[in-house]
């Protein structure tokens, strides 16, 4: 009776890792953000690969946060149809960024440096070609 105990255990927990390890990632088809005076979607590879990039490696920053008026509001849609809000800062001049999630407000999401940077990049070309027109 342990033997199929253990058995049946190891089962379980060898099913729950193979999922957690090869589950298909989500794929974003579209990024779209909201200022004060534009709002834009990104739907090319190369913009969408620089924010699933930004959002995969996020660092969790323990504590509550308290900050003023976002730089965005961005709408990430995935390729199920699933939508997740965030709130977006961008200092353009450090490239120093980090998210909020619109479902769960209080915890603020670092940007890793290099991510943190191809995104400003990114959003910086859109500032410059709006101050063009």
């Amino acid at each position: 009776m342990k033997r199929i105990s253990i058995l049946s255990i190891s089962l379980i927990i060898l099913l729950i890792l193979i999922f957690v390890l090869f589950r298909p990632k989500q794929e974003i088809v579209s990024v779209s953000l909201v200022s004060e005076t534009k709002e834009i979607t990104y739907t090319d590879t190369e913009s969408i690969q620089i924010f699933e990039d930004a959002i995969r490696t996020v660092k969790k920053v323990h504590g509550a946060v308290d900050v003023g008026p976002p730089t965005y509001r961005m709408t990430v849609t995935y390729a199920d149809s699933e939508v997740v809000e965030f709130i977006l800062y961008m200092d353009f001049k450090t490239k120093n960024g980090f998210l909020i999630n619109d479902s769960n407000s209080e915890k603020m999401l670092d940007l890793k440096d290099q991510n943190s940077e191809k995104l400003a990049d990114l959003l910086s070309k859109v500032k410059r070609e709006t101050v063009k027109k």
